[in-house]
């Protein structure tokens, strides 16, 4: 097991170090900007410093072979965009608890917030949390919000590498308002080679 900090486990310098000491004694080495090898040369696992943290620094990539395929753990899903340079064949991510609220046939609220916001006169907008910039702050890329996505399938060189696959976790936690439609989630993933 390895893990990554999200932005809650990092709000403080001394809280950052209580939660990678809790992490440790658990036998879980915390990756910050940093490359493991837990199933060998051939598949190594890369874990960023949290994108609100101002530490992230995707160009620890740079050290690895551009043929070889690796993993990606990233907590916000925004760190997709900064990662687009690089191969990144599989990131993992949390971060925007699944969106909390998921409206039927219409997706998680601040993704539909977004999209009816300028509708919406700039003093309600100002007076209510999802309709105003807030949700913007936390994460951009609300589409991103839980599940597996083909991060810029257009890439001008997307026939030459592998497409960049994002998977978003909805997470256990919460906080206000809760949850709707969008319950916790625990992921098995299964990683099989491709047939060449």
């Amino acid at each position: 097991m390895y893990g990554v900090l999200g932005n809650h486990d990092d709000c403080t310098p001394s809280g950052r170090l209580m939660v990678i000491d809790g992490l440790h004694r658990a036998n879980i080495p915390v990756l910050w900007n940093e490359i493991a090898y837990p199933l060998g040369p051939k598949l190594p696992l890369v874990g960023l410093a949290d994108l609100w943290s101002g530490e992230s620094d995707p160009r620890i990539l740079e050290q690895l072979d551009p043929n070889i395929p690796r993993l990606v753990m990233a907590h916000n899903p925004d760190a997709a965009e900064q990662l687009t340079p690089w191969r990144v064949d599989l990131q993992l991510s949390g971060h925007s608890h699944g969106g909390q609220i998921v409206l039927p046939l219409l997706g998680p609220v601040p993704l539909v917030v977004r999209r009816l916001r300028h509708y919406v006169p700039r003093v309600i907008r100002r007076r209510v949390r999802y309709l105003s910039d807030e949700c913007d702050r936390v994460m951009v890329h609300w589409e991103w919000a839980s599940g597996l996505h083909c991060v810029d399938p257009d890439a001008p060189d997307a026939a030459h590498q592998p497409p960049h696959q994002l998977y978003v976790n909805r997470g256990l936690g919460t906080y206000f308002p809760g949850r709707w439609r969008c319950p916790p989630e625990l992921t098995q993933i299964t990683l099989m080679a491709a047939q060449v």
